[in-house]
């Protein structure tokens, strides 16, 4: 059975997040690999040329190494720094997503939810440097496989964990019957674009507006407006009339897109 991370969302609903499984972080981890050890090949290209001559060569010690042997010296230096870099800030500025996560459908978050910034990205993967080291490779597989989460070290560290995009188990709505309800703030034109939200949008809407009686006034509020600007955006082409009642626009958008999709 598959393990989950709960979290509860600011409108106080629980959400259970798939984690990503030992073989498919490492599959990902696989990928990221091959794309940094192409990389590395040019600037190890590039520094093998210019430690040719000159003071490089006299300072680094090569002076007695043929080009091969100064390309995989090089080539060695490269790529640790290359590894720590390539994941941090992909992570970091890519929504918590390296080009083998976006590949395997996984996603690096933090422990409440949201995406690690650059700070806790390079936290996370300077760490990443043990678990390539050939006398410590099974550290980082080891810890994955007993953590709970399936955390290695520098997850611990940077307080994140990986996660299986799109794999979010919201509880039940309840099936409550539809009433009869008349459009006092969707205009003909909202009604018409109202095919432009999800299955996913609508519940996420259905569960703030049955919550949204628990969450304090002011709270509430600010959630309800913040909801209504995206979805009012959204069914008046970015040009939504002023002043709309939010929850009231919530509630109108629900129902008729129930009403309509039998959502």
């Amino acid at each position: 059975m598959p393990r989950t991370w709960t979290i509860i969302t600011p409108e106080n609903v629980p959400l259970e997040l798939e984690l990503a499984n030992p073989l498919e972080r490492a599959v990902a981890l696989l990928v990221d690999t091959i794309v940094i050890a192409l990389v590395s090949l040019p600037i190890a290209s590039v520094l093998t040329s210019l430690s040719g001559t000159g003071p490089v060569r006299t300072i680094f010690g090569l002076g007695e190494l043929d080009v091969v042997g100064r390309f995989f010296l090089l080539y060695a230096f490269v790529l640790p720094l290359l590894i720590v870099a390539y994941h941090s800030l992909l992570e970091g500025l890519w929504g918590g997503q390296t080009i083998g996560k976006k590949l395997l459908g996984l996603r690096v978050i933090r422990n409440d939810g949201t995406v690690p910034d650059l700070a806790a990205s390079l936290i996370r993967n300077a760490l990443r440097l043990i678990d390539y080291m050939p006398c410590t490779c099974g550290v980082g597989f080891t810890v994955m496989l007993l953590s709970a989460q399936f955390r290695r070290l520098g997850d611990y560290a940077a307080g994140t964990l990986v996660i299986r995009e799109g794999r979010v188990a919201a509880p039940p709505l309840p099936e409550e019957e539809l009433q009869p309800m008349e459009l006092e703030v969707l205009t003909p034109l909202a009604v018409a674009n109202i095919g432009r939200l999800s299955d996913e949008q609508i519940s996420a809407l259905r569960y703030f507006l049955l919550r949204a009686p628990q969450l304090p006034q002011d709270l509430r509020g600010q959630i309800a407006s913040e909801l209504a600007r995206k979805v009012a955006n959204l069914l008046w082409d970015g040009n939504p009339p002023e002043n709309l009642p939010s929850e009231r626009l919530l509630e109108e958008v629900v129902w008729l897109y129930r009403q309509r999709f039998k959502q």
